[in-house]
């Protein structure tokens, strides 16, 4: 997880081909004789391509059909690691990542489309809700692979490399062979096809849903991207810890988030998913100011920080807006509308991720402030999402328990 050329690490989890960034850019820095820019490149480009992976790769989900569309994510993300384990020079790397980055954001809004479509009501939320232990989950194996294989070097990133191929070679046979055994599982319902315009994702009712679920990922996401990117680094330079103790602090967020998400998947198809999300919320903006008020120079407040968004970051950030993404839609527009607010909520950050280093050092606790903003920001969208006479009921467990 760690990135040495600028000493830092993603202080909270993030998603799989993320952290396989940060564990191999070093080495391939080193390796490849990657000038400052084509780092840059690099990183800006994975970033990039996974927005618009999940722009384009939503609409086609809904376009050309989900169960075909994450056949295809499977291919291509398999071609793209490929790419990238043979790589001889520079420019096939980051083509390769670019690929990958694609393949990657374009499955996830497709991917929940297709469980969306598959779940019972009374189930949908829950089913939506595993996906987040299984991220953890993913991110940890790929953390302790990293660090069983940090001592190989350049090996020890294709090694990494590797591990995706094969992985996504076998779920895609695997994915091939229950298609074959059954051709019905691989079709995607009929309210699921249809060719969705940007007339009818704006029309029929659909723009709140669009607009509050976009808005609060977008704010949601600037604040997690830049604590996962550049936490690590703000503990190192500003706070002081040692690189060994910020690491530390890395891990103890794991137990606390994984267990938050068990709880999340048990709780995500009743009343009380979003009457935790108020919970969630207040702790989620008092963690960021506990940061902000210390200017991340005191132990003591980055560990508050740290601790507490780990407590709250599933209840009140993305977990959530995967569920309400896949209550608020109609069946034949979820990838679209999904792939939409995903996009540029990651776009978004990739963007904020620039200037990112420059506010650390002019002023930490400013940024810490503009962080706390923005997830007051998403909050006050979330509480509009679970509050407004017109998209609460559509949130309303399907077994009628009381909301």
């Amino acid at each position: 997880m760690a990135d040495g050329h600028s000493g830092r690490a993603g202080l909270l989890p993030r998603r799989g081909h993320g952290d396989l960034g940060l564990i191999a850019l070093p080495i391939w820095t080193t390796h490849f004789a990657l000038s400052l820019w084509q780092v840059g490149l690099l990183s800006a480009g994975l970033a990039g391509a996974i927005a618009v992976g999940a722009l384009v790769g939503g609409w086609l989900g809904d376009r050309l059909g989900r169960a075909r569309m994450l056949t295809a994510d499977l291919v291509v993300f398999a071609l793209g690691t490929v790419v990238i384990l043979t790589a001889a020079g520079s420019t096939t790397l980051i083509t390769g990542v670019v690929v990958v980055g694609l393949a990657a954001g374009a499955d996830m809004p497709t991917a929940l489309a297709v469980i969306s479509d598959r779940a019972p009501s009374w189930a949908r939320g829950r089913l939506i809700g595993l996906t987040q232990v299984l991220w953890i989950t993913a991110i940890l194996a790929t953390f302790a692979l990293g660090f069983g294989v940090s001592g190989l070097g350049f090996l020890g990133t294709q090694v990494l490399v590797a591990h995706l191929v094969v992985l996504a070679g076998a779920t895609l046979v695997l994915r091939l062979v229950l298609t074959a055994r059954s051709r019905s599982t691989d079709q995607d319902p009929p309210s699921a096809r249809l060719t969705v315009t940007p007339r009818i994702l704006l029309g029929g009712g659909m723009a709140l849903p669009l607009a509050t679920t976009g808005l609060f990922l977008l704010f949601w996401n600037v604040a997690a991207s830049t604590l996962g990117a550049y936490g690590t680094y703000l503990l190192v330079t500003v706070t002081g810890l040692t690189q060994s103790q910020a690491t530390g602090l890395v891990l103890v967020t794991f137990p606390p988030a994984l267990a938050m998400s068990v709880l999340f998947v048990r709780l995500a198809d009743t009343v009380w998913r979003d009457r935790l999300f108020v919970v969630a919320l207040t702790l989620q903006i008092s963690a960021f100011a506990a940061g902000a008020l210390t200017g991340a120079a005191m132990v003591g407040g980055m560990v508050a920080l740290t601790v507490l968004y780990s407590l709250s970051n599933v209840f009140a950030g993305e977990a959530a807006y995967k569920v309400w993404s896949q209550l608020l839609f109609p069946a034949a527009a979820r990838a679209t509308a999904l792939g939409v607010t995903y996009g540029v909520a990651r776009g978004a950050a990739a963007a904020f991720a620039v200037v990112t280093p420059t506010l650390v050092a002019r002023d930490a606790a400013g940024l810490l402030w503009f962080l706390t903003a923005c997830v007051t920001a998403s909050g006050i969208c979330g509480l509009v999402i679970t509050r407004h006479p017109r998209l609460r009921p559509m949130l309303r467990p399907s077994h009628g328990a009381p909301f």
